[in-house]
């Protein structure tokens, strides 16, 4: 596994009353943004077209400065923004990318990213927008419309593939339906039932959210939301995804 990649601070933790739930926020969206830049890296090794292999790489750098983005945001408020792509679930979702990477299956590789990851990062962002405070919330929705052209990005793609084999595709989303997308919701899910994350410098900052306008009930709901809209635009029939979504946990 990649090494981690440094964004600390070594401010000390500031006054600001919600201070240290941002800080958790802020780590969990860096650490994201992180997998994303080594997955996109890691994709660019996998193409054979020169264009591709450039625009994995660049797809890279922009994830890279997301994360960098986020941490000025920690910066800002004083605190140290730590990440850990080894954490629990980041690594699940890793190792996910990495079968794919594996098995050379591209199209594989842009279902996790692109519908799977990106869903979540575009809806989760956005609502932390909603309610961040002066240039934080703005770095957030920012970010949000920034993740969305990605999406935008595969969908031709995608499409074209699900065109071309439309039971061989959907089996291939559903399997990674079943492998990734439990993983995002178990994320969210009301309590920690497997422990520490290994992202949030303390307790769980879940509960906590509510001091900040925000619960994780919210977020997963936005977030799925976002996926099945995702899938509608892929021409999926909405009365299987829905009850793909209905089987996740909670």
């Amino acid at each position: 596994m990649e090494p981690v990649v440094g964004l600390q601070s070594s401010c000390a933790v500031s006054s600001f009353p919600t201070v240290e739930i941002w800080q958790d926020v802020l780590a969990q969206a860096v650490t994201g943004e992180l997998i994303a830049a080594m997955n996109y890296t890691s994709l660019s090794e996998i193409c054979d077209d020169p264009e591709e292999v450039a625009d994995a790489l660049e797809h890279a750098g922009i994830e890279r400065g997301h994360a960098a983005r986020f941490a000025a945001e920690g910066r800002r408020l004083g605190v140290a923004v730590q990440n850990n792509v080894e954490g629990k679930h980041w690594k699940k979702l890793r190792e996910a990318f990495l079968r794919c990477i594996a098995a050379r299956d591209f199209i594989g590789c842009l279902i996790v990213q692109e519908i799977m990851l990106e869903s979540f990062a575009v809806a989760s962002y956005a609502r932390v927008g909603r309610v961040g405070p002066g240039t934080l919330g703005r770095t957030f929705s920012a970010i949000a419309a920034e993740e969305e052209e990605h999406i935008d990005h595969a969908m031709e793609i995608l499409r074209a593939e699900r065109a071309r084999d439309v039971q061989g595709f959907d089996e291939k989303m559903y399997r990674l339906h079943l492998e990734v997308m439990t993983t995002l919701a178990e994320m969210l899910t009301k309590e920690c039932r497997t422990g520490h994350c290994e992202v949030c410098h303390g307790t769980c900052v879940k509960p906590a959210l509510f001091d900040i306008s925000l619960s994780a009930a919210e977020l997963r709901g936005a977030s799925l939301q976002q996926y099945l809209k995702t899938l509608d635009m892929l021409g999926l029939p909405g009365e299987v995804t829905l009850q793909w979504v209905t089987q996740l946990p909670v």
